[in-house]
Order: C-alpha cells, then structure tokens, then sequence
C-alpha cells in the first residue's frame, strides 16, 4: 500500500518532541508514502528532512487532551493521522490493510473502562458486573481529518471529566463522548478489530492465550520508549501480569534490543 492520504504525527507541547523522531521515522518507513510531522514548542536540531515541523505555544498535561480534540485539525492536511509518541510506533506497517481506512477512530484497547457507576483502571475484562466501555488508547491511534474536526464543528467540549482519567483525549473522544460523535455519523473501529490494530497491553479475558504479536500494526505503553536503531528502553518496572515480558521476548525475536532501567521482575 501507498499511504499517501496519511500524515504520521506527534504532539510535544512541553519540549521540541526530538524524543519521538525514531518513533515517527520508524513509522514512515513501515508505512510508504506517509507524510511526518511534528508539533512542539521549539524545533529539534536533529530533524530529519522528510519530517516537517509545525510550532504550538506551551501545552501542559491537560491542556494535551484539549489541543488533541481542538487544534490538531488544523495542522493535518490529509485525509488520515496516525498519532505516535515516543512510546507508541509502527511494529509492522504490511499489517495495515485498507479497512482500517473505513473508521474515523481506531485505538487499542486499553485498561481503563467506565460503567455501571463505576471507572475501572488496571481493566482486566473480567472485573465488571455489568457491561462497560473500553477506552481506546489515543497514543497510537488512527484518526480521520473529519473526526478531528468534529468536536469543534458540532460543538461538543469536555463531559464528565471531573476524574483526570475522564479528561484524558481518549477517555472523551473513545467513550464518553462516543454516542454524542456516533450521533453525527462517526464511526469507530469494534474492539476485535482494534485488538489487531494495536496493543496497550495484554488482557486476561481479552487477548488470548498465544494472542500473535506478529499481526499487530502497532502498539503504545509508557513502559516502552523507542530510541534509534531499534533499541527499547524500559523506563520502569513492569507489571508481569499482563505478559509484559511475553511481549518484550516476542520484540527481542523480531530484530528490537531491549534495555531495561530497572531490574526484570517475574511472578511466580
């Protein structure tokens, strides 16, 4: 495929975002045809040509989510965005079929859900008593220009966001506010298809057992930085129990080195 209908772009309000041009490099070489860009305060010195630079004023962590649902249209001058950060890029772009072109919204699933009263964090599909929303991770997500636009075109800011999970982009634009979006024609990716579009990371009851790694596009987790030449840095300690360390294996097999900052951790 030729992706030229799609801009690979990165939001990094707080400083010139030069921790995530692997990320965005990576992702244009899997995906042919792609556009860069990047969004931050100052322009980075270590820019490669083909990734252009936009400046925004100083954005801090909530302010993320209102640029997110507000301004990034403006700055996309193609049909499609593929947001990626410095913890979220392309594993594998020949996964990317041109199905996933028909949705306005495409994320992994996360663990984070909201229902029956309730907002559940460390999700693990098996936890609610009643059926709940699954947010869909916006730090790797697949979006259409006219989506982007929408909040501002029909009027539509922040609902329920007293919880700073609420606020979070994803949380409005992938659960709270999606029957208001779905209202307007908007269409969302189901959650069998997203599981294959991206990972955050692996859920009992959700993923199974031998879930393949290998048909993924991508992924996005904070315990996963992407430095060059395919080299992972594990920031923090991570949490076995979602079959972290499956992952990372499956990563180190298919040509990624893996640097770990903190001492590996499994649970008997």
């Amino acid at each position: 495929m030729v992706h030229d209908k799609l801009t690979i772009v990165s939001v990094y309000g707080h400083n010139d975002g030069s921790a995530v041009i692997p990320s965005i490099v990576k992702s244009m070489q899997e995906l042919p045809g792609s556009r860069g860009l990047l969004i931050s305060v100052s322009k980075p010195k270590n820019l490669p040509e083909n990734i252009k630079w936009k400046r925004t004023h100083f954005v801090d962590y909530l302010g993320y989510s209102v640029f997110m649902m507000h301004c990034l249209h403006s700055y996309i001058k193609t049909q499609y965005c593929l947001i990626v950060q410095d913890d979220g890029w392309v594993l594998n772009g020949k996964n990317f079929t041109e199905d996933y072109y028909q949705y306005d919204y495409i994320g992994a699933p996360s663990h984070c859900a909201f229902g029956d009263g309730h907002l559940y964090l460390k999700f693990a599909w098996t936890q609610a008593t009643e059926p709940v929303s699954v947010v869909q991770n916006g730090g790797f997500s697949l979006r259409s220009k006219r989506f982007l636009e929408a909040c501002n075109k029909h009027g539509i800011v922040h609902m329920n966001s007293n919880d700073i999970h609420g606020w979070n982009e994803d949380a409005q634009l992938s659960v709270i506010l999606k029957p208001v979006l779905e209202s307007y024609g908007y269409k969302y990716c189901p959650m069998d298809i997203a599981k294959q579009f991206s990972i955050e990371y692996v859920g009992g009851g959700f993923h199974e057992e031998g879930f393949d790694y290998s048909k993924l596009v991508g992924h996005h987790a904070q315990t996963r930085k992407l430095k060059e030449n395919n080299h992972v840095v594990i920031p923090c300690s991570v949490d076995d129990a979602w079959r972290e360390y499956e992952f990372l294996g499956w990563l180190e097999q298919n040509g990624y080195t893996v640097e770990y900052h903190h001492a590996p951790v499994i649970q008997a």
